[in-house]
């Protein structure tokens, strides 16, 4: 019941010389007449052998646990267990399974069993392997849940059932909270002067039978469906990023030419100009995260990223949002709750947005075709760079006052009205420029598409609440590069959550 005997170990070594010496044969006798596919696919089913009569070896070389006259020692009574069972349990390799043989002792104060071995090996709280679920669940942050199994049972031939992607992630998307809490932030050298906090909303298909209450929610409402989008139930989750940057001065007429792609080559001057200038811009050390909780714990979650960043609470904060009166509310009530609101300098309208509405409201008086439309829309996104978004309301109303408009064309222009009066607030765009602060939600939008929608509206998808917090969760990590250094934590955690040091021997092996 100790370590295997001399005999099984000189068996044990045989069978990979052997494994190795018929490897080694194949390569030899294929050399010149199999084709090059052929035998990388051989090889690796060969290795792979190998790697599970290695594994098999380890383990039997490593023992049971059991120690002759060596019981585990209590650290809380001072007495020894008892050895009372000997059990083999399954343990799901890259390689293959294989078997683990365990000897048991009873703390008889308690009633619960020791398995030295456990310990020793640090085997996870299932039968697979911590190499698996890594590869596995980083895979599955990319792929369809049933795709990644596939994958990894055709490459390693696992026979792995589709659910245990899911059941994974849902265990190991627990720690990444108390990860991204004990992390430590970026360096001073590698941080800029102001930091930003921007939000959006992105949609997450759910299951039917959890659509219900105060979960039957569709997304926050914006100024058009992209093209091929369908309208539909969803339950919406917050995507925060959070970075830092170094300000770069700006003009409004930049800002327009890159809006309105009037940049013709790269051999322009200008455009040369404006790329050095959003190079002073960049998005350093970017952070994400999303959840569909509740705004509020996103939001709670990017503050707490702020102020890792900034523990002197020495740096400006700008805010980014798109327009959602709620999802500044709920940046305004985070803020406050962490004594940060008097550290925001500026909240800032994303001008992509406004854009839209502006080419909305240039539609609807010109139509699509007129070329007066683009110099209209022209015309006023520059007056709202300048500051002038009262001079713009005005002029909307009183066009809307002087001429003929069909009802859906007067229903747009009053819409695009109505957006300008409640965020002019937030489009103080002349003195977001001279300080050089950046005026576009990008970085977040960007997540939206990154962090959610690729992954959680494939086509047919459908989620649990708790299925796609799981997920959004460790595609946060992933999104950020975290994932090599979760897991290590991950595992580290795992360890002391199962073993937690309350038994010793009195000899040391």
């Amino acid at each position: 019941m100790s370590k295997s005997s001399l005999h099984e170990q000189e068996l044990s070594a045989s069978n990979i010389h052997n494994q190795l010496d018929e490897l080694l044969d194949y390569i030899t006798t294929a050399a010149g007449k199999e084709q090059i596919h052929i035998a990388e696919k051989e090889i690796l089913n060969r290795v792979l052998h190998i790697g599970l009569a290695s594994l098999q070896k380890f383990v039997k070389e490593s023992g049971t646990g059991y120690e002759v006259d060596n019981p585990p020692v209590s650290d809380i009574k001072k007495k020894s267990l008892r050895y009372k069972t000997h059990q083999c349990s399954p343990y799901l390799s890259i390689f293959g399974e294989i078997s683990i043989e365990r000897a048991g002792y009873q703390d008889t104060a308690t009633g619960s069993y020791y398995y030295p071995i456990d310990e020793q090996l640090n085997l996870p709280q299932t039968k697979y392997s911590y190499l698996l679920t890594d590869w596995l669940l980083l895979r599955s942050t990319d792929s369809d849940y049933r795709e990644a199994v596939d994958v990894f049972n055709k490459f390693f031939n696992l026979g792995l059932h589709h659910s245990i992607g899911q059941n994974l992630t849902e265990n190991v998307s627990r720690t990444v909270q108390d990860y991204y809490t004990q992390t430590d932030p970026p360096t001073h050298e590698d941080e800029g002067s102001h930091l930003v906090l921007s939000a959006d909303g992105k949609g997450v298909p759910i299951r039917k039978s959890e659509r219900h209450g105060d979960l039957k929610k569709t997304e926050t409402p914006k100024a058009r469906r992209a093209k091929g989008e369908k309208p539909g139930i969803k339950k919406e989750a917050t995507v925060t990023a959070t970075y830092s940057f170094m300000p770069g001065e700006r003009s409004g007429q930049e800002i327009v030419k890159a809006l309105l792609h009037e940049y013709k080559n790269s051999g322009d001057d200008d455009q040369h100009d404006d790329e050095a200038k959003q190079a002073v811009r960049i998005a350093l050390n970017k952070h994400y995260r999303a959840s569909l909780i509740s705004k509020d714990n996103a939001i709670e979650r990017a503050v707490e990223q702020l102020i890792k960043r900034d523990s002197d609470g020495n740096k400006p904060i700008v805010v980014l949002i798109d327009g959602d009166p709620a999802l500044e509310k709920a940046i305004d009530r985070v803020l406050t709750h962490n004594n940060l609101n008097k550290r925001v300098d500026v909240k800032i309208l994303d001008i992509i947005h406004v854009c839209e509405y502006v080419w909305e409201a240039g539609t609807a008086i010109y139509g699509e075709k007129n070329p007066n439309r683009r110099a209209w829309v022209r015309e006023k996104l520059l007056a709202i760079l300048y500051g002038k978004v009262g001079y713009v309301i005005g002029a909307l109303k009183q066009i809307m006052h002087k001429n003929k408009f069909s009802q859906s064309k007067l229903d747009t222009i009053r819409k695009v009205i109505r957006y300008l009066t409640n965020h002019k607030h937030m489009m103080q765009y002349n003195e977001y420029l001279s300080k050089g602060y950046p005026i576009g939600t990008g970085v977040v939008e960007s997540a939206c598409g990154s962090l959610v929608k690729n992954r959680m509206e494939r086509n047919g998808m459908r989620w649990s609440i708790d299925g796609a917090q799981a997920m959004l969760q460790l595609r946060a990590v992933a999104r950020n590069k975290d994932w090599e250094q979760f897991m290590q934590y991950f595992i580290k955690e795992q360890k002391q959550l199962l073993y937690p040091e309350n038994y010793t021997r009195k000899m040391a092996a």
